[in-house]
């Protein structure tokens, strides 16, 4: 084994394999190069050798290594070393990292390192510090707060999450949505209402995914109303959740769409919903869309005839 003086000093080498190696084997050694890896991690001038120490001290996992890399998340002035010390932090596991990987969310300049700090806290299960940014961050911050709580599913913050659904951010909105469909919480499903009637199509085609998600009659109401909607990429969107969401509630719905005048993309995708349901009803109307049905949906309908019902479609070039 070389000495560690040797392998810390190669981390800054322009050779990215000699780099690598040596970052291995500090890490093979384990909690004897700590120390001299914190040390890098303060005092190299070179950010390619204090990026590799912060990732080798995540990858040896001493906690002992916590406050040094989190001062490295605050205060290093190169990116790439913070987004490795927030890597790292995540890696080790300690709580004692989540005052530092919040303030790196709220207050980092590059986004990357904010991502990367986000996604430490949610693998620490920091949904305290999620809430204290939703209430105090900007609008970036309240952003990745609001899909921090959604991604730890914290239920006790969905009256919160939910009090942004009318934000004058469409962005904003639009993860809202996506967290409270992630809580799959039935109790959310009222605090989605607002979002279905959204000005922005893109946070209606959310809402659909979201209600989908939780699931039940009352998701199977929700979605149905969308198919009134007059952007085709809502519409489209209900048609899948009903598909996704299963209940025989929206047959007669999905029948409608499927021999309606929407466009053809729309109804084919009706005809699949509909063989998603599962219900023998579906049968006929599939049948029957095989013979009246433009080409999407004619296809759609036979894959939902053999795939859900079993029933074989023939030679899918004959007209029925």
């Amino acid at each position: 084994m070389e000495p560690l003086s040797d392998l810390i000093r190669k981390l800054g080498s322009e050779d990215y394999f000699e780099r690598q190696r040596a970052a291995w084997r500090l890490v093979e050694t384990g909690v004897e190069a700590v120390e001299p890896l914190l040390a890098a991690l303060e005092r190299d001038p070179d950010p390619r050798a204090r990026f590799k120490a912060a990732w080798a001290l995540g990858k040896i996992g001493d906690r002992r290594a916590v406050l040094a890399i989190a001062r490295a998340l605050i205060e290093d002035e190169d990116p790439s070393v913070r987004e490795w010390a927030a890597s790292s932090l995540e890696a080790i596991g300690d709580l004692q990292a989540v005052p530092a990987l919040a303030r790196s969310l709220a207050s980092d300049k590059s986004g990357d390192v904010r991502l990367r700090s986000s996604l430490a806290l949610v693998a620490l299960g920091a949904s305290e510090a999620f809430a204290e940014l939703l209430e105090e961050g900007d609008p970036d911050t309240k952003r990745m707060a609001v899909v921090g709580l959604g991604r730890l599913r914290c239920t006790e913050s969905m009256g919160m999450v939910a009090s942004f659904i009318e934000d004058d951010d469409p962005e904003l909105r639009r993860r809202v949505v996506w967290s409270l469909g992630e809580m799959r919480a039935p109790e959310s499903l009222p605090l989605l209402s607002p979002a279905t009637k959204d000005e922005s199509h893109v946070v209606k085609m959310a809402a659909a995914k979201a209600i989908a998600t939780i699931g039940g009659h009352e998701a199977c109401r929700m979605a149905q109303s969308l198919l009134e909607d007059e952007h085709p990429q809502v519409r489209l969107s209900a048609v899948a959740a009903l598909g996704e969401i299963g209940l025989a509630d929206a047959l007669d719905r999905l029948v409608d769409v499927i021999f309606g005048d929407d466009e053809e993309e729309i109804r084919a995708w009706a005809a699949w919903s509909l063989g998603e349901i599962g219900d023998p009803r579906a049968i006929e109307h599939l049948q029957e869309a095989c013979v009246k049905g433009p080409p999407a949906v004619r296809e759609k309908a036979l894959d939902s005839l053999e795939e859900v019902f079993g029933i074989g479609g023939g030679d899918r070039n004959d007209e029925a």
